[in-house]
């Protein structure tokens, strides 16, 4: 009895041993497997907060519906009916700019329209004639905007408050109505930059529907973060656009397969500088232009989430002292160097300098950037929308900022 028990006991020695050797010599499969800790950020994200990634793909797929439920439809009935009582036809138009056009409108979105002549030459004698005379110009726009006021009253729509800012790089009329409802038209220069890259935003979202997805759930960010408000200074909606579409097609931030194509090198002949204004207003204006040379499909297969934690880290390491943003070009490329504050250079295809041109935008938006990665390492704003409580942490940190600071002194239009 007792032989058979050591046997026994033997075995299990064996056995214990063996176990014991297995732990202490690991195969060499197991060899490679790197700690969580240890994964590059994008990874070490993915890795650690698969639920929250779900989570944030069926957040951003929300805000894209909430933003397909809000029509224009009673707008544009009713600037349609404001143009023909005070706008010949014919001749002039406000054209419609912006979200209204690309329909990335949500329920506190400003509607911005652009007055067109519509006739070359009648065009070039009125630009002519507004911008090089500041008398006609301020003339010019105080009846206009009496004329909105009276016309909308007659239309049913009786106006709160009327601003008329001729001294602005592009003059405005912000129209504040007692519904809720605003409208700004703008007078720019030859150029009509506001109507061409509405039509660029519009063939970008053609491309890739996460185009649409990835700035929503920026610009809700941002409002939560309160550092989008071009008024105060800070970050417009298009200098987001710009930000998203350049992270989106260049191969410095997706490698090597990006989501967007450089449209000024693949479709040239639909956003070149070199089409006419009327062109691309008739273009901006159709709900279904034809495109039959127009095509394109990405290679890259990434879900939203993990598209948002690489823009986040993308532009983490973004140096704006040293780097300049081509839209044109696909590149973020080496830029001359900078004294004293730092302003974001934006060059989108329609101008030879940044659209962004308020050192405070840069900041804010860089402050938002880093604030952000270092919530998405500890699991935090993910999954946090629509409320984001985390925004409360950001504006107490930021609270003796200089992009805050100087917006206490202004007062909101």
């Amino acid at each position: 009895m007792l032989k058979i028990n050591s046997l026994k006991l033997c075995r299990v020695l064996q056995q214990s041993f063996a176990s014991s050797e297995c732990i202490s010599h690991p195969s060499s499969s197991n060899e490679n497997v790197k700690p969580i800790s240890n994964l590059p950020y994008v990874d070490y994200i993915k890795k650690k907060y698969p639920e929250k990634l779900e989570k944030m793909n069926e957040q951003v797929a929300e805000l894209n519906s909430q933003r397909k439920e809000c029509k224009n439809t009673k707008v544009l009935s009713f600037i349609k009916d404001l143009n023909s009582l005070i706008l010949n036809k014919n001749a002039v138009e406000l054209i419609p700019v912006g979200s209204m056009v690309t329909n990335f409108v949500n329920k506190q979105s400003d509607f911005d329209f652009v007055f067109f002549p519509k006739r070359d030459d009648q065009r070039h004698r009125f630009l002519r004639d507004f911008h090089q005379n500041p008398s006609f110009k301020q003339n010019f726009m105080s009846v206009f905007a009496k004329l909105i006021e009276r016309e909308s009253a007659k239309l049913g729509e009786p106006v709160e408050k009327i601003v008329e800012l001729p001294r602005m790089r592009v003059p405005l009329i912000i129209v504040r109505y007692i519904s809720g409802l605003s409208i700004d038209v703008q007078f720019p220069e030859e150029n009509y930059h506001a109507i061409r890259n509405t039509h660029l935003m519009k063939m970008y979202k053609l491309c890739d529907h996460r185009f649409t997805l990835l700035f929503l759930w920026l610009r809700a960010i941002c409002d939560k973060l309160e550092v989008r408000n071009s008024k105060y200074g800070l970050l417009s909606s298009y200098h987001l656009l710009l930000l998203v579409v350049h992270f989106l097609q260049s191969e410095q931030a997706l490698s090597p397969w990006p989501v967007l194509p450089v449209l000024a090198k693949t479709h040239p002949n639909l956003v070149t500088s070199e089409i006419p204004i009327s062109k691309v207003a008739e273009l901006i204006k159709s709900e279904n232009p034809c495109l039959s040379d127009f095509s394109w499909t990405s290679h890259n297969k990434m879900a939203i989430s993990e598209l948002i934690i690489r823009f986040v880290d993308y532009y983490n390491h973004f140096n704006a002292a040293k780097e300049a943003i081509y839209i044109e070009k696909g590149l973020a490329l080496k830029r001359k160097q900078v004294f004293g504050e730092v302003r974001l250079q934006l060059i989108d295809p329609y101008s030879p300098v940044s659209v962004c041109r308020s050192h405070h935008a840069s900041s804010a938006f860089f402050a938002a950037i880093q604030f952000m990665r270092k919530q998405f390492k500890n699991g935090q704003m993910l999954a946090s929308l629509p409320e984001v409580p985390e925004a409360s942490q950001f504006h107490g940190e930021n609270h003796f900022s200089s992009w805050k600071l100087q917006m206490n002194d202004k007062v909101i239009i």
